[in-house]
């Protein structure tokens, strides 16, 4: 995998405020230690962990501020997710 592929993807895993830097994931050690398959399937993994506390605070209280915070997260782990399935398919047709 190419290292600009690894830096976009980490790139949407990074959230970036006023104050502070947060990661939801930081995927370059995983990548230099497993298969692409594997953060792959964790990455999914997560998504869907996110998925039921959404689904279960939406339920809960619709107002939450948290569900935003989610949902961010959620759109960020799906493009991570399509950057490096992306990196795949492009080396596939080479």
């Amino acid at each position: 995998m190419s290292r600009e592929t690894i830096q976009e993807a980490q790139d949407f895993l990074t959230m970036i405020s006023e104050d502070r830097v947060k990661r939801i994931l930081d995927i370059e050690p995983l990548l230099a230690r497993h298969p692409k398959e594997t953060v792959l399937l964790a990455l999914q993994d997560l998504y869907r962990e996110k998925e039921k506390v959404l689904k279960k605070l939406i339920h809960e209280d619709k107002t939450s501020s948290r569900i935003n915070e989610l949902i961010v997260a959620m759109f960020r782990i799906h493009m991570a997710m399509k950057t490096i399935e992306g990196d795949e398919k492009e080396v596939k047709a080479a």
